[in-house]
């Protein structure tokens, strides 16, 4: 199977939010013709689905020549996955031709709200497979948190049906919670065809699982998504091929695997011109699929 590059559109959150199409065009001039959508306005924090009617958008992608392979959506951080518009969305996204729908993050910390996650997400997966939709899981690092002899991610592979759930696995996310992320994906196997990949700073030494640090300093109470505010910022990441992670070494196993169909570049880095970033980001990924 030939992988294929594209984006996710949250690597120009900002100027998304500024100016929708704008952006639009300017990531298809940058090369690209994969796009991965994001559901949420970051500026206003509210939702594109009621702020951008969905012909206005199908049509703007059939001008423009990008394929939206996927989209982000679903419940905001720590709410009920099955109190979200799950018909909604999909009529919305299915009249675009985008029909995989993947979940950000879901926010877990022990063993009984993954297995509740879980069954909640083989509900959802099993309305989305009825209707023509892949349902995702996209990964931080947070998932990798270890109980006994496992972690909350095993919990989730374990307990979810491979017909209603798969996996959009961040390799840098992976390295950060410590783990091989050619480990995670030989263990996924077929279960994952998306990648996510974005490049770590020099400077950052060692894991970082993000639960777990915030349990060292004492904020045992915080929720995930607040972890995050405080332990993650964006001089964490930067442009591909310019920080830590082995593109050689990684992506020959990913080539070798066969299995993954598109590799989205997320720059969630800081740069002076964030469309030279991606279009260099774009160069980079190219190389090595």
């Amino acid at each position: 199977m030939t992988m294929k590059a594209g984006i996710n559109i949250f690597s120009v959150y900002r100027e998304l939010g500024e100016d929708y199409f704008g952006t639009l065009q300017k990531v298809a001039e940058a090369g690209y013709e994969n796009i991965e959508l994001i559901g949420f306005n970051m500026k206003s924090f509210t939702r594109y689905i009621d702020e951008i009617p969905m012909e206005s958008l199908r049509d703007k992608c059939r001008e423009l020549g990008l394929n939206a392979i996927a989209v982000h959506e679903g419940a905001q951080p720590g709410a009920d996955l099955l109190a979200n518009d799950w018909d909604g969305l999909m009529s919305y996204y299915g009249g675009i031709g985008c029909e995989r729908i993947v979940l950000p993050s879901v926010w877990i910390s022990n063993r009984e709200d993954t297995l509740r996650a879980a069954e909640q997400m083989n509900q959802i997966g099993k309305k989305m497979k009825d209707n023509g939709f892949g349902f995702y899981l996209h990964n931080h690092a947070h998932e990798f948190k270890s109980i006994g002899d496992e972690t909350l991610f095993d919990v989730l592979l374990e307990n979810t049906d491979p017909a209603y759930l798969k996996f959009e696995v961040d390799l840098a996310w992976v390295m950060r919670a410590g783990l091989d992320p050619v480990a995670v994906l030989q263990k996924l196997g077929d279960r994952c065809d998306i990648i996510h990949q974005k490049d770590l700073a020099h400077e950052l030494k060692g894991q970082l699982n993000i639960l777990e640090a915030a349990e060292r300093e004492g904020d045992n109470m915080q929720s995930p998504f607040e972890a995050y505010q405080k332990y993650v910022g964006p001089q964490d990441f930067v442009d591909l091929g310019t920080g830590r992670f082995d593109f050689a070494g990684v992506y020959e196993h990913i080539r070798s695997m066969g299995h993954v169909r598109y590799a989205l570049v997320e720059n969630e880095g800081e740069s002076a011109d964030k469309f030279a970033s991606i279009r260099q980001d774009l160069e980079i990924i190219r190389k090595y699929i």
